[in-house]
């Protein structure tokens, strides 16, 4: 049984238009388009990012504001990755449950994380170039595995999938646990922090991580608007997208590898953060419609919204609620928010295929 296609009843007229002529290519009117909204949201998200960064503290100063851009920066950077990401499983699996979180992707990323800073004494490299490199790696066994494992006779059981997403993320778990196992006892309430999703401030002072993930994931980002037609085709079946001069074979095995790339380097930069690509995409959906063209922008700009104000709520909620300087980890707030959303999309999946 696969799951109904949450795109397929596209009544948007660009959508149509491309199905009927066959057309998976995004022409120079969606590049257009894609340009002029991304330069409104990327003015919306700067603002956002700079006010942001004014509140929390009762005496700013430079110093302070600089350490408050950067998790503005490297919030924003995860938020859009994650979110483009889970956009992109959802469309190349018809799957509206997929994301990255979900399917254990993010928890291989962590496990090559905590791998490279196990190894980090007799690794001859720097962190921002150890971390995302060993995370890419670990989020792409993680991909091939769980591909593996739901693939039956060239087609994706979408139930299985989820399960064998399910099945890894316990793997990762106990594997990232027997590495914490390894590492400098003095550092382990720095990894407890990175492991429940936060966003760091010594970033600042050492910029490279963040360029580098940064350029990685805007890469990535720009290759999945490219392919937003190839996934409206895809919308519509395997058979019917490959009759369109969809390669569909290939272009989930390009999916996976763009989706390791951006999931590591989110990882990299503030450890495994659930539910972005959930939430978001749908989102995204429900306000600007199922072309996949338009929602790899709206979705990439929202969830960067989300993460900043998100990290903004979790930096100045201390003071609120009374627990001093300790701040509650970005992780557990997209959780709270993320996992009642899965429970709703798979109860309501659940009435629809009448199961």
């Amino acid at each position: 049984m696969t799951f109904r296609i949450f795109a397929a009843n596209a009544s948007d007229t660009m959508i149509r238009k491309d199905y009927t002529n066959g057309n998976t290519r995004t022409g120079p009117a969606a590049l257009r388009s894609a340009a002029i909204t991304a330069g409104i949201f990327l003015a919306v998200l700067a603002a956002v990012s700079v006010l942001c960064s004014l509140v929390g503290t009762a005496q700013l100063s430079w110093d302070i504001f600089k350490v408050h851009v950067s998790r503005a920066v490297i919030a924003a950077t995860v938020g859009a990755g994650l979110a483009v990401a889970g956009m992109a499983l959802q469309g190349m699996l018809r799957n509206p449950l997929a994301e990255p979180y979900v399917l254990g992707i993010s928890s291989g990323a962590g496990v090559g994380v905590l791998l490279g800073l196990a190894l980090a004494p007799v690794m001859h490299m720097g962190e921002w170039a150890s971390k995302p490199l060993l995370a890419f790696a670990g989020a792409s066994v993680t991909c091939l595995v769980v591909y593996g494992v739901a693939q039956r006779r060239g087609r994706l059981d979408p139930y299985v999938l989820l399960l064998s997403g399910v099945i890894v993320n316990v793997l990762n778990g106990a594997v990232m646990l027997a590495i914490l196992m390894f590492l400098n006892p003095q550092h382990l309430i720095d990894f407890i922090g990175w492991g429940m999703g936060h966003v760091p401030e010594y970033y600042w002072a050492e910029p490279r991580l963040i360029i580098v993930c940064a350029a990685f994931m805007v890469a990535c980002w720009i290759v999945l608007f490219v392919r937003g037609a190839a996934f409206n085709t895809l919308g519509l079946g395997d058979d019917v997208a490959a009759s369109s001069g969809v390669r569909v074979h290939w272009l989930r095995v390009e999916t996976f590898a763009l989706v390791s790339v951006m999931t590591a380097a989110a990882v990299s930069l503030a450890g495994p953060i659930g539910f972005v690509g959930l939430i978001v995409p749908h989102v995204c959906r429900l306000i600007v419609g199922p072309d996949h063209r338009r929602l790899a922008v709206y979705s990439g700009f929202v969830g960067a919204l989300f993460l900043v104000l998100g990290d903004t709520f979790c930096r100045v909620s201390a003071s609120w609620i009374g627990i001093g300087t300790v701040e509650i980890p970005l992780g557990i707030i997209t959780a709270l928010c993320g996992g009642p959303f899965f429970i709703f999309l798979l109860r309501r999946r659940f009435k629809e295929t009448g199961t």
